[in-house]
């Protein structure tokens, strides 16, 4: 193994100033840092980081907590964190709670374990997981971010999508388009979530209420679901889950209902499954990525003892193509 003392002589300068050539705790000549540079070139050096971290007691490590990453959702949100801290030579560690098979309280204690800079936790609207376990933390001093999810509590930063607003917005685009009698379709979310779109939508529809349906997971679409939507005469349907909407238009299709002529799908996020469905759909985009780069960021803040903001709401948009 390759040590200091051998970059020292090698380019014939003294210990110290090689130690605290590569600590940057002191600047050298130029000539002194080419020789430094050539050396540990020449000789295959690869800096010790990990006894650095323990010798200043501090990491360049961020953890992100997620269900899974085999999901387009979570994986346009990771990739905005990643191309944050990917600026700032940060590294990022993603931990799937459903691999792990730990609990809570074992998972955040393997983030203290680990020396971890901040921690961000990413989850879906119908997810409640480390709602209670996370009040622990703040006393460890680690910073962390709570994102894509509201919780009433305030001893850290907040970021999520504003689903009042996307409830709005896309009952408002199906009402420019002429589409009448609406229908929110959900897939298994909490009341209090599917309250909020609701919210959106009641702000626009005046007498034109939608009905709200559930998309089960045993459902023939084809011969179960789309039939109910012809019963109640739907020609626009919201729906709060982006791989539903594409199962939806493909089922619409297969008994041959025009889309968006007969009736118009609407999905709620924008990935690259909207874009390659048949046909490719509308959507509510409530910005992902966006909400993985504020993530990093306000991770970023806390780390440098920065000024943050307490809680970020994202505003949705409308990403129109030929669903609607």
């Amino acid at each position: 193994m390759v040590t200091l003392k051998d970059i020292a002589k090698h380019a014939n300068v003294s210990i110290c100033t090689v130690s605290k050539y590569l600590s940057s705790s002191m600047v050298v000549k130029k000539e002194t840092e080419r020789r430094i540079q050539q050396a540990i070139k020449e000789l295959g050096y690869v800096p010790n980081v990990v006894a650095k971290a323990l010798k200043r007691m501090e990491t360049s490590n961020i953890a992100v907590i997620l269900p899974k990453i085999n999901n387009l959702y979570y994986s346009e949100i990771t990739s905005g964190i990643s191309q944050t801290l990917g600026k700032y030579h940060y590294n990022l560690y993603i931990y799937e709670v459903d691999n792990l098979q730990l609990s809570e309280e074992e998972i955040l204690q393997l983030m203290r374990e680990n020396m971890i800079a901040g921690i961000i936790f990413i989850g879906l609207f119908a997810d409640q997981s480390f709602q209670e376990s996370i009040n622990n933390i703040p006393g460890w001093d680690i910073p962390i971010v709570y994102a894509n999810r509201y919780t009433s509590n305030t001893n850290y930063p907040l970021v999520y999508p504003d689903l009042v607003q996307a409830g709005e917005i896309g009952t408002k685009h199906l009402l420019a388009k002429g589409k009448q009698r609406l229908a929110v379709v959900h897939k298994g979310l909490r009341e209090e979530i599917l309250n909020y779109f609701l919210e959106g939508c009641h702000k626009v529809c005046g007498e034109h209420l939608p009905i709200v349906m559930e998309m089960k997971d045993e459902m023939d679409l084809v011969n179960d679901f789309v039939p109910q939507l012809l019963e109640h005469q739907i020609e626009g349907v919201f729906t709060l889950n982006e791989l539903s909407a594409v199962y939806l238009a493909k089922a619409l299709q297969k008994t041959n209902i025009k889309i968006p002529e007969d009736m118009a799908v609407l999905s709620l996020g924008n990935s690259v499954m909207s874009e390659i469905s048949t046909p490719e759909l509308t959507c509510v985009d409530l910005q992902n990525r966006e909400l993985g780069m504020k993530s990093a960021e306000l991770i970023l803040s806390q780390i440098r003892k920065e000024a943050y903001e307490d809680v970020t709401v994202l505003e949705p948009f409308i990403v129109e193509r030929h669903s609607t």
